[in-house]
């Protein structure tokens, strides 16, 4: 399970997503330069295109992604979707695009969310794998840039592209479940509350004020991908912080690190649980791309700018897992 999250404060954007998983994956910042050649199974290969920079692992010198921005400033994130997820054969007429193309190919081909939006109308995700090892993952994808987020489900209903005003996606159900949940916690606020009076009735007594936080009873406390999705939400809506790169990335990894999940809390076969393996948030005005790991919270960067971006060859850095500790005495 995952959560994805595109953060605007001021001049910042960053976008970025908690990978949450039993299996600890091989994966690398894995940095793909605007002349290598995206070659498609489907449709014409792609010999020229934007830079993009985001985790991944690169295999048969392909890069799989499981999220990444571009140098234009977008951003695109694949989340599991398990139950609801269709992919389909391919149809004459349309652009048809397996799903570890899609991040790929929407980031080498766009520069902001409408354009992606463009690109969707005649798109196809085919359901075939990678290879044998690899197939198909059930997912659906978060695509925004620094004015907009839209929300890209294919189901049985077919290909389904969705607003997204509160810049954050989780997993089951589907997005428009997701929205029409967050009414259930219309009354929850960050604000301080007139202790005096209760919401609960005109009269209530024996009140007792607990302490502050009492605004914020009732936002669900649980790992499943409702809860995060309300709790990122809240979070993410009612953000205060400075206009500064320092504090962007701070809040930023504050608010996924509020459904971040540790071991032992979410148990999905004997002996095994779903933890945060990573979080990472890159901002998309500067290709700097941050992360950090379960075993490593040290926060780590790999600057796309400082790559050479004409070139044909993938670049990988790996990811740091080793805990890392200032010692100050």
């Amino acid at each position: 399970m995952c959560t994805g999250l595109s953060f605007t404060n001021g001049s910042n954007h960053f976008f970025g997503r908690n990978l949450d998983l039993e299996i600890d994956y091989p994966v690398s910042v894995v940095i793909t330069p605007r002349n290598y050649e995206f070659k498609l199974r489907h449709t014409d290969s792609i010999p020229a295109h934007h830079a993009m920079i985001g985790m991944g692992m690169i295999q048969d010198d392909y890069p799989l992604y499981f999220e990444g921005i571009n140098e234009k400033g977008l951003g695109c994130a694949g989340l599991a979707f398990w139950t609801s997820c269709r992919y389909f054969p391919v149809q004459e007429g349309k652009t048809n695009i397996a799903s570890f193309e899609f991040i790929p190919y929407i980031l080498s081909r766009c520069e902001t969310t409408a354009q992606a939006r463009q690109e969707l109308e005649n798109i196809n995700i085919t359901n075939e794998g990678f290879s044998a090892k690899y197939a198909p993952s059930p997912l659906h994808w978060l695509i925004a840039d620094a004015e907009s987020s839209i929300v890209v489900e294919s189901t049985e209903k077919g290909l389904q592209v969705h607003d997204n005003p509160y810049h954050v996606l989780t997993n089951e159900p589907d997005f428009p479940f997701h929205v029409n949940n967050l009414s259930f916690y219309c009354n929850c606020s960050n604000k301080i509350r007139d202790f005096k009076t209760t919401r609960f009735s005109k009269n209530f007594p024996g009140f007792i004020k607990f302490g502050a936080g009492m605004g914020s009873a009732g936002i669900p406390g649980g790992l499943d991908s409702i809860s995060r999705f309300v709790r990122v939400a809240f979070s993410a809506l009612n953000s205060v912080c400075e206009d500064t790169e320092e504090a962007n990335v701070s809040q930023f990894f504050h608010i996924l690190g509020s459904v971040s999940q540790t071991r032992g809390a979410d148990q999905v076969k004997p002996d095994e649980y779903e933890i945060t393996q990573y979080t990472c948030g890159a901002n998309t005005k500067t290709g700097r791309f941050y992360y950090t790991t379960y075993s490593n919270p040290s926060l780590c960067a790999v600057d796309l700018m400082k790559e050479d971006l004409d070139s044909d060859k993938l670049t990988d850095y790996p990811v740091l897992r080793d805990l890392q500790v200032t010692v100050q005495n």
